[in-house]
């Protein structure tokens, strides 16, 4: 059919649409005294049939119902603590009882206040050994885009109750480029390694204007791998000798694995060890991955399973597609959970479960 015809079908169809909708209402105010709305026949007799979309299988309720947080980014517990800890985006790190009638949440410390320079706080992880150490480790990020502004420390924990932080106590780990997409999540594999992810640096267009994704010379797009235990290199942390690019000329040996947008919640399977990350995704996809060692995600050559900088070199390793990807009309900023194992929800037992910041859903 030519495009004439085409619009000359449409046209006689939209006419004889607007007959059959307009009629019946000329036809009843023609019956109607002026001035007076039109009486419509009741739909009794339709035979068109549906049904409501089925209710989801789980709802979701308060935990802590006295409890009230702003801008929450993390929440974690302490090795041989009954107490929860939760990060606020603002600075302030809380702790309460793990209890759901708890009344209050006591403050730990308030970064955005105690420590210089210290503008936002995206995580916190306890060492494994935290009842002989008393050692917690923070991501914090600077203003601005300083070469160093995103920010691994460890701090000391007092053995008070409630717990505090001595900001004095701020140990320098490790620190990256400041600004765009910054990562920032950090969890402690059961090899007792420290796993810190990083995004790419750079704001959403244009898309990694850094070309850091598959750059392994930088520690940009990755999520690193390092041994907080031990100091070498003039460094206070050692890096392990399996990391995969430990022998690669010219990489950082911090990288376990590359190619990330802005992997900024990651998760270790406490039973397999596995190393998950929810990856945000640029304009059409929203990622999960199961993180394997010396594995590419493909940023920013790829986004997911969709070519984007086609023409820009590739890192050293083959291009992994993602365990699980969402587009974006299902789903805009995906947030890694956790592999679930409890007696609760017996169903969902080795499971893994994951979010999306934006919609609300899990």
């Amino acid at each position: 059919m030519d495009d004439l015809s085409h619009r000359t079908s449409a046209t006689a169809a939209q006419a004889l649409l607007a007959f059959i909708i307009l009629f019946p209402l000329g036809d009843l105010s023609a019956q109607q005294p002026k001035g007076e709305f039109p009486k419509r026949a009741a739909w009794t007799t339709s035979r068109i049939t549906g049904s409501p979309e089925a209710p989801l299988p789980y709802v979701t309720e308060r935990a802590f119902t006295n409890l009230i947080f702003k801008d929450c980014l993390d929440l974690t517990s302490a090795p041989g603590s009954d107490r929860l800890f939760i990060v606020e985006q603002a600075g302030k790190i809380f702790s309460f009882k793990n209890q759901p009638d708890v009344k209050s949440a006591d403050l730990v410390i308030d970064l955005a206040k105690d420590v210089p320079g210290a503008q936002q706080v995206y995580a916190l992880a306890f060492h494994p050994k935290f009842q002989e150490n008393r050692y917690c480790y923070v991501c914090y990020i600077q203003a601005g885009e300083l070469p160093d502004g995103s920010h691994i420390a460890r701090f000391k924990v007092s053995d008070s109750e409630p717990p505090t932080i001595d900001p004095k106590s701020e140990t320098t780990i490790l620190t990256w480029l400041g600004g765009g997409h910054n990562g920032c999540s950090l969890k402690f594999g059961l090899d007792g390694c420290l796993y810190i992810s990083t995004g790419d640096g750079s704001g959403p267009n244009p898309p990694d204007s850094r070309k850091a994704g598959q750059d392994v010379s930088n520690l940009l797009s990755a999520i690193l791998r390092i041994d907080v235990d031990h100091a070498e290199g003039g460094k206070n942390y050692r890096i392990p000798a399996d990391n995969p690019f430990v022998d690669l000329k010219g990489a950082r040996g911090e990288i376990w694995a590359y190619g990330f947008r802005n992997p900024w919640r990651i998760s270790i399977d406490k039973k397999t060890g596995d190393l998950w990350a929810g990856d945000v995704g640029w304009e059409l996809w929203e990622l999960l991955d199961r993180v394997e060692r010396g594995g590419n995600y493909g940023w920013s050559v790829m986004e997911g399973r969709q070519p984007t900088n086609t023409e820009w070199p590739r890192g050293p390793t083959p291009i992994l597609p993602p365990t699980i990807d969402h587009p974006h009309s299902e789903s805009s900023s995906i947030t890694d959970g956790l592999t679930y194992y409890g007696t609760r929800l017996k169903e969902l037992n080795g499971h893994h479960i994951y979010g999306d910041y934006d919609t609300g859903k899990f």
